[in-house]
This record gives C-alpha cells, structure tokens and sequence, in this order.
C-alpha cells in the first residue's frame, strides 16, 4: 500500500493525540521525578497523591475520588489501633489516603500488581491475585493484620475468591475485613468471608459503569449494614 493510501487523521484528532501525549510524558516525568525524591519526601511526610500515578486500565485500575479513598482510609484508622497491621490488597488509593492522614502508620501496607507502588519500601508487597499465597514474605505477614481493606481488580468470582484466600491466610484473631467490588458480588462476598452490604457506595474519579458496593464483617458508628 502506498504511504499516499493511508487514512490521514483530521486536524483535531491530532491535535488531541499530541495533548495526550505530551500529558501522559508530564506525568510520567513527575513520577520519575518523585521516585528520585522519595526519601526526602517520605522523611519529611510531604504527601503524595494519586495524581502522582496514572490509571492504567489494562491492569483495571480505577482510582477511587478523594471522598472514598479517606472515607476507607478512616475507617482503617478508627477501628484499629497505631501499632496494628493494615492491609491495603489492590486498593492503592485508600492506603495514600491513610498514609496522608496518618504517616506515622508504619504498620499499613499495600499488596498491589503495579510495581510501581514500590516507592513505598517496605510498606510494599507485590502482588498478584492468580497466586494468592505466593507474594513476598507470606510466612511473616501471615495472620498479622488487624483489617484488611480488598478490592478485587476484576468482577469475577474467581478474582474475589482468590483475593479472599489471600485476606483469610493474612488475617489475624477477630480481624475487620473491608471489601469494595460490584454490587453483583454481594452473595460471593457473604459465601466466602461473611461480609454484608453496606450503605456506603465507592465512587471512582473516571466513573464506572458498574454499581459499586462496600461490603464489610462489622459495623462502626459510619460503616452500617443495610
């Protein structure tokens, strides 16, 4: 085919796709940028945000907006106590939320896919839900955490099943279990760790077209069953 035959792209589409990328190079500039800087930011508990890190939706990363992310973050933080264990199992925007609210939370982790959340040391555990007990350090983590927040990248049942294997083998005595997924997983959810519906609803900066539902094992002054 000659190079005369190719499609042109209109004037407009262009000129998006040049603003697309030239964005996309700033962020990825910024986090670069962070990266260099993280021990200075970290030791003077500058905070970082999820503007910091773009969505990348092949790995179905979906950012909860801000009221959602400290909504959980609080939640975490009121029902467990400062030297306790919290788990953040691919739900990176809630454990920035906590860590802006509470720095001196050493004790909070996040279990994620995205490598690049290893900006947080050894506040980091990579992981990956088609091997749930195959992640670093699963005989010391195991049977640690005093509540655990989970959101399963995917709608499936297999997915949250998994990640749920994951939450059981990291859960300590009487451990508080926050699950955030579709509301077509109120059944598995309750099946598989005894979490009930609640009436708060997770909403997403991008927007979901599917109805979202947190799901948990016990109730707090904000956090009711319905």
């Amino acid at each position: 085919m000659d190079s005369d035959d190719l499609p042109a792209l209109s004037s407009d589409t262009l000129a998006a796709l040049q603003s697309f990328l030239a964005e996309k190079q700033e962020l990825d500039d910024r986090f670069a940028k962070l990266q260099e800087n993280a021990d200075e930011v970290f030791k003077n508990n500058q905070k970082i945000t999820m503007d910091d890190f773009q969505e990348d939706w092949q790995l179905s990363q979906f950012w909860y907006d801000d009221e959602t992310a400290e909504f959980i973050a609080s939640r975490a933080l009121e029902n467990t106590r400062e030297g306790d264990c919290v788990a953040f199992i691919s739900s990176p925007t809630a454990y920035v939320a906590l860590r802006n609210m509470a720095p001196e939370r050493t004790n909070a982790y996040v279990f994620e896919y995205d490598q690049r959340f290893d900006l947080f040391k050894d506040q980091y555990v990579f992981y990956d839900f088609n091997k749930p007990l195959e992640f670093p350090r699963a005989a010391e983590l195991k049977g640690k955490f005093k509540l655990i927040v989970a959101d399963p990248p995917f709608l499936n049942q297999d997915c949250l099943s998994q990640t749920m294997e994951t939450v059981r083998w990291i859960a300590g005595e009487d451990a508080k279990v926050i699950i955030n997924t579709g509301a077509v997983m109120e059944g598995p959810a309750k099946e598989l760790i005894g979490a009930r519906i609640t009436a708060f609803h997770p909403a997403h900066r991008s927007g979901l077209s599917n109805e979202f539902r947190c799901y948990s094992t016990f109730e707090d002054e904000k956090l009711k069953w319905v």
